[in-house]
């Protein structure tokens, strides 16, 4: 009997993508693999639980766990959103003989499948993996016609512990820390594994530039009558800086070539594109942000389906994917800038790059399963395209052109000059092109040109310059660079050993989390986007400053922990190992957190008990001396320490609107009595017939004596009064007259107001 699979794809684009190509040919589908029906889930459908889903910790505060929180068996529950589809998928899952994994082939994509298994316990039925490359017709044939078992697979079971490894160390510091650390500054604080060093890197630059204070300094520059220019170096043979005219020497005009060394450079085209360096360069040339370069890539590869997979981390090129160059140049040439390039391309060429190391690597794409950013063997119709679709496409289409093309060649020349018997010398350097090569792609370089100088030859300075210079503060990151500092964390790390060690890994966070963890870290306020770049907060700055102390904060943390998660990916290590290492910092890092001293943040609270001062602590405001606490929030409604204040103080407060967990309305002021905040339902304003002081509520204002002002005036759609306005009413027992009234009718009118004796409201018409 023919089986029968459901395909679970990540995004309905996906699904139509690959249905289409099903259907077009189901015979060979059909006798290889068996009936394909199709489902998507639309991105993630399944989470772990909260913290408050586990019977240990459910109901209590978060100043009443004892941490560090973590689950003996992990558990899994759908996303709301998701829950009719998680249902349909459960109703109709026994009908099936196995399953097609069709969610994206990155370490996100094995997790969001892994959850759903896990919700419907099937993880003893067959799955097949489908890996997505480009969305093309052949492509997606090819893949389906390969499929290897998701539950055997080492490559699949790698990628899919690595995913657990990374979501559960992001659960446990994140629940874990953000509580203790909210426990223990009173305010609550949004730690992440990533998301704190990411906010450090923004700190460290933003401080680098704040506190920088630039310094002027000199340098002597040398103009010979040979027709060039050097510098005075320094006994380094670094460029030598004074700090006034006076420091400089004098130098005799008599000089000679001591050294002169040419040599001829070559440059390799620069890497194929993964996500990161994409992201970074289109920062780089049009000002776009990572999450609007991962958008256009999407596009260009969903909906135009010419370009390769985006969410890669990888920037070379299988063999296999390699015995498509002939092909790829071909729809490159749709772009007129790039034709005349693509043209010249030679079959000699094609097979040199494939013998090029640095392009076509095996061994490098195994350990990313996904190649570079790539064409795709469809042609792209430039005329769909829009404006920011077109650049994107063609800077990589661009890059993947120049590896085919000779390497840059330029002829260096280095000259010293000495003077005064070798005392002082000076330096200066040029270039002249000598095959422009790939770089033909990108525009000429202009030439530093030297006279024909050669060593021994006596020169002779025309005149001496003293240049006058300031020091530059570091360049601010924007949103691009900030990704790529993320990539390139390990350029980040002082210690040289622990640099070697991470040069291999890919940064902190994923290709496919960086953009979205930037983009969390603006929109809490922890750092704005502006013009110049990106500035650390006042919020970003306490954030950092209460945590110094924490190993969570330091980028070296999250690198060191993602390499390991890396390598796991790779099968270079074992999972238990690493997990039980993710386990271990948590609980150094809690342990910090324990013995954090947070200085009080003064509120400008005084404690009605003993009028000592007070300060914030999760659910509650405490006093600094005594044992009194109050809660902060009344109905989920958070009390700032200034009207807390007024309350303590006996102060009336104006009405608010509570609704209660029953879902109860109450419109009422507060007030403080008996150490607690009660509801205040007193108006402030005397009664005209019994003195007694008036209630009041959404509906209006009343007195146990019958008095009735329902408000607004005239039924819910009705002129609402102020408090002003009632008080005089009551006051004078007339109100002159005023607009804003309708009648049954709906049409607008105006009157005055009367307080009559049978106590209810009446309106008054002007005669006329």
């Amino acid at each position: 009997m023919q089986k029968k699979y459901i395909f679970i794809a990540e995004k309905p684009s996906l699904m139509r993508d690959v249905k289409q190509c099903y259907n077009k040919h189901k015979e060979e589908i059909f006798a290889k693999i068996g009936i394909i029906d199709f489902i998507a889930l639309s991105g993630h459908a399944c989470c772990f639980y909260t913290p408050d889903d586990y019977d240990e910790w459910s109901g209590k505060r978060w100043d009443e766990i004892e941490y560090p929180i973590v689950p003996t068996m992990w558990r899994v529950k759908p996303i709301e959103r998701m829950q009719k589809k998680i249902l349909q998928l459960k109703n109709s899952i026994d009908h099936y003989d196995g399953v097609i994994v069709g969610t994206d082939s990155d370490q996100e994509g094995y997790g969001i499948y892994y959850l759903v298994e896990q919700y419907l316990q099937i993880q003893n039925k067959k799955a097949l993996r489908f890996v997505e490359h480009s969305l093309t017709d052949k492509e997606i044939l090819e893949q389906l016609m390969k499929m290897t078992d998701f539950h055997t697979d080492p490559v699949h079971i790698h990628y899919t512990q690595s995913f657990l490894l990374r979501s559960r160390a992001d659960w446990l510091f994140g629940m874990n820390v953000t509580r203790e650390m909210s426990n223990k500054t009173g305010e609550v604080q949004n730690v992440g594994r990533v998301k704190s060093p990411t906010i450090k890197l923004i700190y460290d630059n933003s401080m680098a530039i704040e506190d920088f204070k630039p310094e002027k300094y000199f340098q002597l520059q040398a103009h010979y009558n040979e027709d060039f220019q050097a510098i005075l170096l320094n006994d380094a043979n670094k460029p030598a800086k004074f700090h006034s005219e006076d420091e400089i020497p004098c130098v005799s005009c008599d000089g000679v070539v001591q050294e002169l060394h040419k040599k001829i450079k070559e440059t390799h085209a620069p890497k194929l594109y993964d996500l990161s360096a994409l992201q970074g360069d289109a920062g780089q040339f049009f000002n776009m942000s990572p999450s609007e370069t991962l958008e256009i890539a999407q596009s260009l590869y969903e909906t135009h389906k010419i370009l390769s997979y985006p969410r890669t981390q990888c920037r070379y090129v299988s063999t296999e994917r390699a015995k498509d160059f002939r092909d790829m140049l071909k729809k490159i040439s749709a772009f007129p800038e790039l034709k005349p390039f693509a043209e010249s391309i030679s079959e000699n060429d094609i097979r040199m790059l494939y013998q090029d190391k640095s392009v076509v690597n095996d061994k490098e794409v195994q350990k990313e399963s996904h190649d570079a950013l790539l064409p795709t063997s469809n042609m792209p119709d430039l005329k769909k395209l829009n404006q920011k679709e077109y650049q994107i496409c063609l800077l990589v289409y661009k890059r993947f052109l120049a590896q085919f093309l000779p390497k840059l060649k330029e002829e260096q020349t280095q000259v010293i000059t000495a003077h005064d018997n070798g005392k002082y010398k000076f330096y200066v350097n040029g270039k002249m092109v000598k095959d422009l090569g790939w770089r033909g792609l990108y525009g000429k370089l202009t030439d530093s040109l030297l006279p024909q100088l050669v060593q021994g030859q006596t020169v002779t300075v025309k005149n001496f310059l003293k240049v006058e210079k300031i020091t530059t503060p570091p360049k601010r990151l924007n949103q691009a660079t900030l990704l790529t500092a993320m990539t390139n964390i390990a350029k980040q790390i002082e210690d040289p050993e622990l640099r070697k060690t991470l040069a291999e890994s890919k940064g902190i966070g994923t290709s496919a989390t960086r953009a979205a963890i930037i983009t969390e870290i603006l929109n809490a306020g922890y750092a704005e986007s502006k013009k110049q770049g990106l500035f650390i907060t006042q919020k970003g700055k306490d954030y950092i400053t209460s945590m110094k102390e924490l190993d969570i904060i330091y980028p070296s943390f999250a690198a060191v922990m993602d390499m390991k998660i890396k390598k796991v990916q790779r099968g270079e290590e074992d999972f238990q190992q690493v997990y039980k290492q993710v386990i271990d910092n948590l609980r150094t890092v809690c342990n910090q957190v324990e013995n954090l001293t947070v200085k009080a943040k003064d509120i400008g609270l005084t404690c009605p008990i003993c009028a000592n001062s007070m300060r914030e602590s999760g659910y509650y405001y405490l006093c600094n001396k005594c044992d009194f606490k109050i809660n902060k929030c009344v109905c989920n409604k958070q009390i700032p320490p200034g009207l807390m204040q007024a309350i303590f103080n006996g102060e009336k407060t104006q009405k608010y609107h509570f609704r209660t967990k029953a879902g109860k309305d109450i419109y009422a002021g507060l007030a403080y009595k008996d150490n607690n905040l009660i509801f205040d339902f007193n108006s402030g304003i005397r009664c005209p017939f019994c003195g007694k002081e008036v209630t009041s509520n959404r509906g209006g204002y009343f007195c146990d004596c019958g008095l009735k002002i329902f408000n607004p005036i005239g039924g819910k759609n009705g002129k609402k009064l102020t408090e002003k306005q009632v008080k005089e009413l009551l006051d004078k027992r007339v109100l002159p007259e005023m607009s804003g009234f309708r009648n049954k009718s709906g049409e607008p009118f105006s009157a005055g107001l009367e307080l009559r004796n049978d106590k209810t409201v009446s309106f008054v018409y002007q005669k006329k």
